[in-house]
């Protein structure tokens, strides 16, 4: 089963059209990167995903679940870090953690195990138990992953991960992000970071004004493009007309 359908999905706010016809399948275990310039709809792609927006028109499927009709057993499944991460201030990074824990009724053990992994993984030191209002971006920013990890959700989406990390927190969130591909969970980044896109993308998607331009693997794009480094390819694919191709 398909982790993720997105069949003729649009948005618009007012009089602009934010996302035009968006289709895209992803199966288990598969990282997909979302690349575009600003305001080209990655985004508003995933606050739909996350059903923090309404869709103007189309269907979102998580596991086969339509999003529109049964948004709480949807979203179970679903993880979500915003590209600016929130936290109550007068809760502690702990706190917060644990509070999302009890949303999710993970169970102690499972707790414990989970939390004493992500910890290490994630440089995470004494400064979980002060409160959220003393942390910088990239702190909170670990903070949102744990809990977000520790609910182990079928789909995750992200926007920006690397934002605000340092570059050893970086290389950890690129092996996590393996480790769940390795466990057939599935990724939907939205991110600038060519680099990044190169080192864990299985599947890569340009948008640009709010229409998928060109979606496959880095070598189904290179040929398309006649371009090798991530960088060409990206700033060619990203100026020719749009064309909604799949490879």
């Amino acid at each position: 089963m398909k982790t993720l359908v997105i069949k003729e999905l649009r948005k618009h706010f007012g009089k602009t059209w934010a996302l035009k016809n968006l289709n895209i399948e992803l199966d288990p275990g598969e990282i997909f990167v979302l690349l575009g310039p600003n305001g080209a709809g990655k985004t508003t792609t995933l606050k739909l995903i996350a059903g923090l927006f309404h869709p103007t028109h189309g269907d979102i499927y998580i596991k086969g679940i339509n999003l529109a009709k049964e948004p709480l057993k949807a979203k179970r499944m679903t993880g979500y870090i915003p590209d600016e991460p929130f936290i109550y201030n007068k809760l502690t990074g702990r706190e917060f953690i644990n509070f999302i824990a009890g949303i999710y009724d993970i169970n102690k053990n499972q707790y414990e195990s989970r939390m004493d992994a992500l910890l290490g993984k994630l440089d995470i030191g004494e400064w979980i138990d002060d409160f959220s209002e003393t942390y910088s971006h990239g702190m909170k920013q670990k903070v949102i992953m744990c809990q977000l990890f520790l609910h182990n959700p079928d789909l995750i989406l992200i926007d920006e991960p690397l934002v605000g990390l340092d570059p050893k927190s970086s290389k950890s969130v690129r092996e996590i992000f393996l480790e769940l591909k390795a466990q057939s969970k599935t990724l939907f980044i939205c991110t600038h970071t060519l680099s990044f896109a190169k080192e864990i993308a299985s599947k890569i998607g340009i948008i640009n004004k709010g229409e998928l331009k060109f979606i496959g693997a880095l070598s189904e794009l290179s040929e398309i493009s006649g371009k090798k480094d991530i960088e060409e390819i990206y700033l060619k694919l990203s100026e020719e007309l749009p064309l909604e191709q799949e490879v």
